[in-house]
């Protein structure tokens, strides 16, 4: 009888600690209800996460044949999420255990629960700025003259919503201040680059413009918070541009680079900017990346922003400069293979061209005066070409009527001969150079119509 009375207190606590750990659990998740109204949506919605100050799909599902749907899930964190398809997204803030129901409608959002303060808050403000979020969106015939009139107004408008915005939630107020104020100033920016019938001149801005792009910019990790985060960094960062622009100063990544470190002022914000904007989009295996590094990796602070570029550097193979170079042959117009190894106590300067290629045409001329210059020291120049082989005797026909000096090879497989493959060549002309010691000076080289080249060559012969 005791042992019954032991096992039946066992048994009760475990079911009250099932219970608790239940209830417990159930109170982390979030639920979303939602309802389209009016305007097609499609057959699907998602529900995005913010990373970094951009949207990820957190999970998608399918849109019910009553024009409903749902989200059950446990927030990583209380914050900022996106929620909608590929043309309209709305800015919720969602926290374990906030239920939310809202309808959408067109562009706008409503929510249905009245004590759901925040994203009552976020609603109001989606209507706020509605007018000069559709002129983005639909661009067109909206010009500044339909925008510029009303921006006093919005601005007075945006000013006192968030006078007004506190909710009692100092996270979320905290949040919501920095993330109107960013969303507002990147409609700005973003209504001059979008297609229009009519575009303002620059002395046609309105005074709000130089306003806001003037002063420190960025000066927290807090927009890594906001969605839209990175873009409204960018669009910032393109306005500034811009105004170069104006006057007559034409673009280059190097002064991307140089608008980015002077105007954002945290550190972090400058590293997401200059990776995904100019670092990832270099040749991992020129020089030219190699310096861009050297100069931006003070600013790769975060664990993400280190994981993205090792994964981009470690992806490609290691032709960067001073690796060893990896090896090529061809075939010359007497059908003797030749191999780059064969040169090794040279310096080689190989030419990457094609007889259908104009530009490559268009620097011989500057080559063989280049190798003339060159003529007796310890240098070498390969033109490699990558012509199909149903050409060869047109290319044996244009060395000879060209009296092209060097040693002239050609490959097997053109753009999948083993140097294109190798060495990630996808356009031509590619000039290469390698030093004595066969190892890659670089893989991305000055035209010998630039000074540069023999300058480089000059260099690694002392």
């Amino acid at each position: 009888m005791q042992n019954r009375k032991k096992t039946g207190i066992i048994l009760l606590f475990i079911v009250l600690l099932f219970t608790i750990t239940t209830k417990s659990q159930n109170s982390k998740m979030t639920i979303i209800e939602g309802k389209i109204i009016g305007k097609k949506f499609g057959k699907e919605i998602s529900l995005y996460s913010i990373v970094n100050g951009e949207a990820v799909i957190n999970s998608t599902v399918n849109i019910g044949q009553d024009s409903t749907f749902g989200f059950c899930f446990s927030p990583a964190y209380s914050g900022l999420y996106r929620i909608g398809n590929g043309v309209y997204q709305a800015r919720l803030y969602i926290s374990p255990g906030k239920n939310t129901r809202i309808t959408i409608r067109d562009y706008e959002f409503q929510v249905l629960n009245k004590d759901d303060k925040e994203n009552l808050k976020l609603a109001e403000w989606s209507r706020i700025i509605r007018k000069l979020k559709e002129a983005n969106i639909h661009t067109g015939n909206i010009t500044y003259k339909d925008i510029f009139p009303i921006l006093p107004d919005l601005e007075a408008q945006k000013d006192l919503f968030i006078e007004k915005l506190n909710t009692g939630n100092r996270s979320f107020y905290h949040l919501a201040k920095g993330v109107i104020q960013v969303d507002f100033e990147k409609e700005l920016y973003h209504f001059l680059f979008m297609p229009r019938n009519e575009f303002p001149t620059f002395e046609q801005q309105p005074p709000i413009y130089k306003k806001y792009s003037s002063g420190p910019h960025f000066i927290t990790t807090d927009v890594l918070n906001y969605d839209y985060g990175q873009l409204a960094v960018r669009m910032y960062l393109q306005y500034m541009f811009s105004i170069k622009a104006n006057e007559g100063i034409k673009y280059s990544p190097e002064l991307m680079e140089k608008l980015c470190i002077e105007n954002i002022k945290n550190d972090t914000i400058k590293g997401w900017y200059l990776l995904n904007t100019i670092l990832l989009t270099s040749k991992v295996n020129d020089q030219t990346f190699r310096e861009r590094y050297e100069r931006f990796k003070q600013f790769i602070l975060s664990d993400d922003q280190k994981a993205i570029l090792n994964k981009f550097m470690n992806t490609l193979p290691k032709i960067a400069d001073n690796e060893f170079a990896i090896d090529f042959n061809g075939k010359t117009v007497d059908n003797k293979k030749v191999s780059l190894s064969d040169f090794k106590g040279k310096v080689v300067v190989v030419d990457v061209w094609a007889t259908w290629c104009g530009p490559c045409k268009g620097e011989i001329p500057s080559l063989m005066k280049l190798e003339e210059d060159m003529k007796g020291k310890d240098v070498v120049f390969i033109s490699y070409s990558i012509d199909e082989m149903k050409d060869h005797d047109k290319w044996l026909k244009f060395v000879a009527d060209e009296k092209l000096g060097g040693i002239q090879l050609m490959g097997d497989a053109a753009w999948k001969s083993s140097i294109c493959m190798d060495y990630k060549i996808n356009a031509i002309p590619r000039f290469m150079v390698f030093t004595k010691k066969g190892e890659i000076s670089t893989v991305d080289a000055p035209r010998p119509s630039q000074p540069a080249l023999k300058e480089l060559i000059e260099k690694l012969l002392k």
